[in-house]
């Protein structure tokens, strides 16, 4: 079990019997141990599909990119997301839901952010309270006051406007999201490669807010475009991007390629497979191998990636052979094609 789990279980009396907002839980056996009324809110696919898999019914889990409204709270729980502002993001939608004098706690890993429980917390009510502190995690409770306002998402939206060599693209963007805001830098190199992609479906694994799939489409009309995503806001902010360009494309979750169907004339991604200086390429390797699986003989692959992780060497011996098409100083873009 999570260590965040762990945390909750040690103060059980709290949530015993309670009617409670669980929001942004791991996949564990957390909400079939403590005995509550639980309502969960996730945007992470690979939770919703895990939770649901445990026995959860659907009346109970919710995975949107909003809160549900669910009515006569006796509290709520946020376990720390690892963006900060995501966290800022949930707290103006559950404290609206809470009467005064309910307690909101939230929960998570010292390291991922929980020290700054109370500024976070502030807004909402008095002073917070660190109740336990266990397992390299804290739990903080605030009695809300009651006078949260009513959350207005047009308040937490971003609107911006790109201007690249060849079209203008207008991007929506929520808290989170990767690169929130702005045109990540590698992005911005994969889409500075002008070869055209092979004819047919190309997916856009990890699509973020779409602007891979905006752009490319433009540049490649005689190709349909599929994005997935394991993050329910990035899917709402691909869905508006695409409609404020004038895009068709389907958008969809997938836990990885789990939702994935069909075959591909090609992969375009930037993917989301490497965290700070870690040198793990495990979930990568797993990628490579699967997705060789869905693209058609003579299909690609085109990725940007961090220059000093090895994917050269994973890419060909799942793929095919491997080559640069740019790079920078931090960034590569590579291309391999499947045999045939």
């Amino acid at each position: 079990m999570d260590n965040t789990s762990e945390i909750l279980l040690r103060s059980a009396e709290l949530f015993n019997g309670k009617r409670l907002l669980l929001v942004n839980p791991p996949a564990d056996a957390l909400t079939a141990t403590l005995e509550a009324n639980w309502t969960v809110w996730t945007w992470d696919f690979a939770v919703q599909r895990g939770l649901a898999a445990s026995g959860m019914s659907a009346e109970q889990l919710c995975f949107s990119h909003l809160c549900p409204a669910v009515e006569g709270l006796d509290g709520a729980v946020l376990v720390m997301p690892k963006a900060i502002e995501r966290a800022e993001y949930a707290l103006a939608q559950i404290a609206p839901l809470l009467r005064a004098g309910c307690p909101l706690y939230l929960v998570g890993e010292k390291k991922g952010g929980v020290s700054r429980a109370e500024k976070l917390l502030k807004p909402y009510g008095g002073l917070a309270e660190k109740l336990d502190s266990a397992r390299h995690c804290q739990l903080w409770r605030l009695k809300v006051d009651g006078l949260a306002a009513p959350f207005a998402l047009a308040d937490w939206q971003r609107h911006i406007k790109l201007e690249l060599a060849d079209q203008q693209v207008e991007l929506i963007s929520l808290p989170g999201v990767f690169s929130h805001g702005r045109l990540d830098e590698g992005s911005q190199l994969l889409l500075e490669e002008m070869a055209s992609l092979p004819s047919g479906k190309i997916l856009d694994f990890g699509c973020g807010a779409g602007v891979l799939s905006i752009v490319l489409a433009r540049r490649n009309p005689q190709s349909r475009f599929e994005l997935v995503d394991v993050d329910a806001l990035a899917l709402y902010c691909a869905e508006q991007s695409l409609a404020c360009n004038g895009i068709e494309a389907g958008v969809y979750a997938s836990d990885g390629l789990s939702e994935v169907h069909g075959r591909l004339a090609a992969v375009i991604s930037n993917p989301p497979f490497h965290t700070g200086i870690r040198h793990d390429t495990s979930i990568a390797e797993r990628f490579f191998e699967q997705v060789t699986r869905h693209l058609l003989p003579g299909g690609e692959l085109r990725i940007v990636a961090n220059g000093f992780l090895r994917y050269p060497a994973l890419i060909e011996a799942h793929v095919g052979h491997c080559q640069v098409l740019r790079e920078n100083s931090r960034f590569k873009v590579y291309s391999a094609r499947v045999p045939g």
